[in-house]
């Protein structure tokens, strides 16, 4: 008989199931009806207060609830919607980016193939947009699961132009393996590292260390996840060069933040 925890009728498995099934619906007429939006977050340069760029997060609209990205894109990389989310997040990205916008995006490397470039590289052209005004932002987890078809996608990224950022940034094994053998410009220190580094020793070692090694390979660290000015003051000296974060932010519809000539 089958165990109705592993998946028998009524079980977990079921319901999950059923999970997937209701959020592949609701992302598929998101897409239908045009429901996704995004907002925009500052990221700051430590030294000089100046916003170098925004990251863009992604919402859902469902009436008056905006639902983040997190409660449905694992949904969408197991129903294979994500090519399609990523390349309506990339689409935007590149007209913010005609506009003289330089911003931030999450990328799946379940998306990050050559037809995923070839928008790219054609949407860049059509619109005359900088590639460098482009950081595209993928997870450590994800590259460093050997992927060639993401590593490819990297490298032709980089060659078009943009730049890269490694989310989940981890010193030491696979990160620094992967800023070796891949065209790396950021990593992205989570809130991990930086949370808490104004009065705890171990984790400002913990930070400084991450950033050093980042830095022996030539790439610009970024803080996320800064919520206290005090957390903010103590970046600089931790080798910490950009943050992001409520301290310094929170995220804001796009159009009102990043305006785009129509």
């Amino acid at each position: 008989m089958a165990d109705a925890g592993a998946g028998g009728p009524g079980g977990e498995g079921s319901a999950a199931g059923n999970r997937l099934r209701e959020w592949s619906r609701r992302i598929d007429e998101a897409l239908r009806r045009d429901l996704f939006v995004l907002h925009a977050q500052p990221i700051v340069d430590v030294t000089s207060g100046e916003t170098v760029r925004h990251e863009l997060f992604l919402r859902m609209a469902d009436g008056d609830e905006l639902i983040p990205a997190g409660e449905f894109v694992l949904a969408a990389e197991e129903a294979g919607s994500i090519r399609e989310i990523d390349r309506w997040v990339m689409g935007r990205a590149i007209q913010l980016a005609a506009a003289g916008h330089s911003v931030d995006l999450n990328l799946s490397v379940r998306s990050a193939d050559e037809s995923l470039l070839e928008l790219m590289r054609s949407s860049v052209e059509e619109t005359g947009a900088d590639p460098s005004n482009l950081v595209l932002e993928l997870s450590e987890d994800q590259l460093a699961g050997g992927s060639e078809a993401g590593s490819g996608f990297v490298k032709g990224a980089h060659e078009l132009g943009c730049r890269i950022a490694l989310d989940g940034y981890v010193r030491g094994g696979r990160g620094r393996a992967l800023l070796k053998g891949l065209p790396i410009d950021f990593v992205k220190l989570g809130p991990e590292f930086i949370q808490g580094v104004e009065e705890d020793g171990r984790r400002r070692r913990k930070a400084r260390n991450a950033a050093g090694k980042a830095h022996d390979d030539g790439v610009r660290v970024v803080a996320q996840g800064v919520e206290e000015l005090l957390t903010l003051q103590a970046l600089p000296e931790l080798g910490v060069d950009e943050a992001q974060g409520y301290a310094l932010g929170a995220p804001e519809p796009v159009e009102a933040t990043l305006p785009v000539a129509s």
